[in-house]
This record gives C-alpha cells, structure tokens and sequence, in this order.
C-alpha cells in the first residue's frame, strides 16, 4: 500500500462525488481501484484520482457512462465529438442562465408588489409568488390568458398586480370583519376590482370574478368566494344585469 494512494471517502470527498458512485464505477470497470488495504477496502491512486477526473470532466459535457469509457480506451479523439458536447452543454447552460434571470426578475417583481406593506397576507402573497411560477411554465397552454397578461407593460402589469394585491388583501378583511357582501365597502370593493378586470380582458366576455376550487388563480378561502360572489351578484343587479 502507497502513502499518497486515497480511499475510497477520500478520493469521493476530493472530487465531490459520492462514495456510492465510486463503487457503481468499479462494478462497470470504469473506475477500477489500484490497492486494496486489508478488510478490502479500495485504494486509489494519483492514477486513478486522474483517470476520474476525466471522466467527471466528459460526464459534465453529456457523455454517457458507456461513451466515456470508449473514449478513455484511447489517448486521442476525433475533435468533431468533443465541439459537438461543447456547443450542446453550451445550450443547455444558456437555458439554465435564461431560466435563473427569469425567476430573478419574477423575485423583483414580488418585492415591488409588497415594498409598501408593513403586514402581509402569507396566503395571498404565496398565491401571488405560486401563480408567477405557474405563468412561465403554462402560460403558452393557455393562449387567451397569456394574451390578456401580457399585452401591457411591465410597468403596467406591475401596477396591476399591486392593485389586485391591494384588492384581495382588502377583500380578506372585509370578511374577517364581518362585513355583508351588500354593504357600501364590499360594494367599492367589487367596483375597484371589475373596474381593473376591464383593463385586461372584457368584463361582459369574461366572467373573471367567478371563482372556484379548480381555478388556479384563487387565493381565497371557501368563506371569502361564497362573500365574492355574493357582492358581485349584489353589484350586477343594482346595475341592472340579469342573472
């Protein structure tokens, strides 16, 4: 046994991987320890910490685990394979660099939301955050929405949001203060809120303040619906809208 050779923790420690994957390496004869030291415990050596390291170094450009051992059978390539890995771990890191700027603009846009609140609603605000995360992976399922939610601004979608933010916080006091669905501040309320629905989509087309279990974009309790609904129905038949 070599002083400089490792074991098995050590060398899984050095390269940050884990002992378990070591094991699968030499169960393949991908990675074949040099020593064993009695109770046979593997031993690697500066040889074998090299020949990882190679195969960590092709593994993280795509390579598969039969592909790398191919390769590693021969001290050269063909440049051609190597540029094609190159150019497809580019694209995939690019995404991910895309995906990470995406999700820190959403983060921003959360923070310009409740920048001037001293108390928030937890629910609401994880409502608000959830259905940001919804938006960027099925939004292009969902064409009429997506239409709707981005032909504006972002200035303007961030004004929007503060004020339904606004909007459904109030709404949630109304009925944590017992108040009546047809009283003058539920009535204010259901104006201020058909009032922004028009801005984006067709209040008569749209019945966007129709709210159930099944609809994603409800942050509201059973109580808080039922109270929603109530106030709008009050609202259209004042105005003359029939049921």
């Amino acid at each position: 046994m070599k002083e400089n050779n490792l074991t098995i923790g050590e060398l899984a420690k050095l390269v940050n991987i884990t002992v378990r994957t070591l094991r699968y390496y030499d169960n393949i004869g991908l990675l074949t320890p040099s020593d064993y030291k009695e109770g046979g415990h593997r031993l690697y050596s500066p040889e074998d910490y090299k020949r990882l390291q190679q195969i960590q170094s092709l593994k993280f450009l795509g390579f598969s685990l039969k592909n790398i051992e191919d390769l590693l059978k021969e001290a050269y390539t063909k440049q051609e394979s190597l540029d094609e890995a190159i150019d497809f771990k580019m694209r995939e890191l690019l995404a991910q660099k895309e995906e990470i700027e995406r999700t820190v603009n959403q983060l921003e846009h959360m923070k310009r939301i409740i920048a001037d609140k001293e108390h928030i609603n937890l629910s609401l605000f994880c409502f608000v955050l959830y259905a940001m995360i919804w938006e960027e992976t099925n939004l292009d399922t969902y064409s009429d929405i997506k239409k709707s939610l981005y032909n504006i601004t972002d200035s303007e979608r961030l004004e929007l949001d503060k004020v339904y933010f606004e909007l459904y916080t109030q709404l949630k006091r109304l009925v944590n203060q017992g108040k009546k669905p047809d009283s003058n501040e539920a009535q204010i309320l259901i104006e201020n809120i058909v009032k922004n629905i028009e801005k984006t989509v067709s209040f008569q087309t749209k019945d966007t303040t129709t709210l159930s279990k099944e609809n994603i974009y409800n942050p509201f309790t059973d109580k808080e619906v039922a109270f929603l609904e109530e106030a709008k129905r009050y609202y259209l038949q004042k105005r003359g809208y029939k049921e």
